[in-house]
């Protein structure tokens, strides 16, 4: 298909997750809650009268025969009838990619108003899918409600998540208010920070190994690239895709977002738009026939690792070097030195949004940039003005001088405009002084949210490294202990080889590798058991 071809594929009434909008619906999509940016509408992370969950659906294939199970709150046809793809995005993986384990991922598809609706399915070996859509990409989240539907039964699952498709969306980090008669808690996810917070970002670590080529993929979102990931199945793949978004916040990705790509849509890769998409390895010979410009080809291997990055007629890009910069590297690999169990999404997404706050701030969206532009690397200063041309900078800083012109200070309950008016007191000056009055006051920003990166200091290499990418506050000594204690920890795991096994590491699987086997054994002979780690595992 050519790429008048693609354009033509596009249809208003059903996007079909992939087909971004025009900029003027893009500024509608920035007032949307359900964008969910981290400066969308300082309110979004706020409480909501709707609830999280608009559809729950079960479906089963048999013999190639997708059957749908049951449906909540609506009957399967009027979803249908809005989706009329969802099943294709269901079961993608099949007779490409199987996995002896549940497999979770997550897709997107769009609707005529260019908002965004997030499905997130949990295969089960037994041929059954639970799938969630949601306005919120809470990954982790609503792959946890398809196990405890999947484990508690289909009476008592019926019954969770009716209860949820009832509740209200509470405030970032509150608890669901249920009913009294469903012995679970369930807590949404704390987003202020990132939207995608809860896709565990923090898996980037491992996935890349090379600091230096996740700098560059996110530099290549944030010029707003076309950008596909490749790998085994789609439950990495879409992990990859949906995590990466969390290092970029508050830039928000606007244009093509397919964290999974059925085969019979590989055309819209022709489309001259940035995209950020996930393939099969089986997909590639499908993808050679796509007449592709220009494009970044992220490989993934067998066990979910990047195994390289090739740029299709494009360069490769990089985060301009500046003291920001070497405070971002210095705390990213401070992070990483941390004891696994000691690193919170939440302190990585933190250090990024920190940085991104820096580097805004730097070239000047108050019409400061002009000395950092003339007094930049050529390389530098080609990132600085392509950015400024990208349409995730033009909304962000549009949203964010909006926010510092609110009369009712709103601002300074935002963790991304905190930062900013704090490394940048001679921008700001006036919104510095009424931050700081409102610290002495003893209210504000820095007493609810004392822990976040950025709530009483500027992002140096220093204080990086004593933060330890942010987070809890902590000596230089405490840090050294600490890194110290992981280094132990890691040569003990050596000599032992019993596995602590937790929640944390086990309620999201992706599979790994490309799987052509029947099932070893039945998930709903698993139960799920919570270990508390003991003094001497730390």
């Amino acid at each position: 298909m050519t790429v008048e071809g693609a354009e033509r594929h596009q249809d208003a009434g059903n996007l079909n997750g992939l087909y971004a909008v025009s900029k003027k619906t893009s500024t509608k999509r920035r007032e949307s809650c359900a964008r969910h940016s981290s400066l969308v509408s300082l309110n979004c992370h706020g409480g909501s009268d709707e609830s999280c969950l608009k559809f729950f659906i079960i479906f089963r294939m048999e013999q190639q025969e997708v059957e749908v199970v049951w449906s909540c709150p609506l009957p399967f046809a009027a979803v249908e009838a809005r989706y009329p793809k969802l099943a294709e995005f269901v079961y993608s993986n099949s007779g490409t990619s199987y996995s002896v384990e549940d497999l979770s991922h997550t897709f997107v598809m769009t609707d005529g108003h260019g908002v965004r609706i997030y499905g997130h399915c949990t295969a089960f070996v037994s041929g059954e899918a639970a799938v969630s859509l949601s306005p919120y990409p809470w990954c982790r989240f609503f792959a946890q409600l398809a196990t405890l539907f999947r484990t508690n039964g289909y009476e008592h699952g019926k019954a969770i998540v009716e209860a949820l498709c009832r509740s209200p969306t509470p405030p970032s980090g509150s608890n669901f208010v249920m009913s009294t008669s469903i012995p679970i808690v369930f807590q949404r996810p704390y987003d202020r920070l990132c939207s995608f917070i809860d896709t565990s970002p923090i898996d980037l670590i491992n996935m890349f190994p090379e600091t230096e080529t996740l700098f560059s993929v996110l530099a290549d979102l944030l010029l707003e690239k076309r950008v596909i990931v490749v790998g085994p199945n789609f439950g990495l793949v879409s992990h990859v895709v949906m995590s990466l978004q969390s290092l970029i916040s508050p830039f928000d990705w606007m244009h093509i977002l397919a964290p999974i790509l059925p085969s019979s849509l590989m055309d819209v890769l022709a489309a001259p738009t940035p995209y950020l998409v996930g393939i099969l390895n089986s997909q590639i010979p499908l993808l050679e026939r796509v007449p592709i410009e220009n494009c970044v080809l992220i490989h993934l291997g067998s066990t979910g690792i990047c195994e390289g990055v090739r740029y299709h007629n494009e360069e490769r890009h990089s985060l301009p070097n500046s003291g920001a910069f070497s405070a971002l590297w210095i705390g990213y690999t401070t992070f990483k030195m941390r004891d696994p169990h000691e690193r919170t999404a939440r302190d990585l997404c933190s250090l990024f949004l920190t940085y991104y706050a820096a580097l805004l701030g730097g070239i000047g969206i108050c019409g400061a940039g002009a000395q950092m532009l003339s007094n930049g690397s050529p390389k530098d200063i080609l990132f600085y003005r392509s950015l400024m041309n990208t349409q995730c900078y033009s909304a962000l800083t549009e949203t964010i001088q909006e926010a510092l012109a609110d009369k009712d200070h709103a601002w300074i309950n935002n963790e991304f405009c905190v930062a900013l008016v704090r490394g940048h007191a001679k921008i700001y000056p006036q919104h510095y002084q009424q931050l700081i009055c409102e610290e002495n006051k003893g209210g504000g920003y820095t007493t609810r949210y004392e822990n976040c990166f950025g709530s009483r200091e500027e992002l140096t290499a220093l204080s990086a490294a004593i933060h330890g990418c942010g987070g809890h506050q902590m000596s230089a000594g405490r840090l050294f202990c600490q890194c110290l204690r992981g280094l132990m920890n890691h040569l003990v795991c050596l000599k032992d080889h019993s596995v602590l096994v937790t929640v944390e590491a086990s309620s999201l699987a992706r599979g790994y590798g490309d799987y052509d086997s029947d099932p070893q054994y039945s998930p709903d002979g698993v139960a799920m058991t919570v270990v508390q780690p003991s003094n001497d595992a730390k």
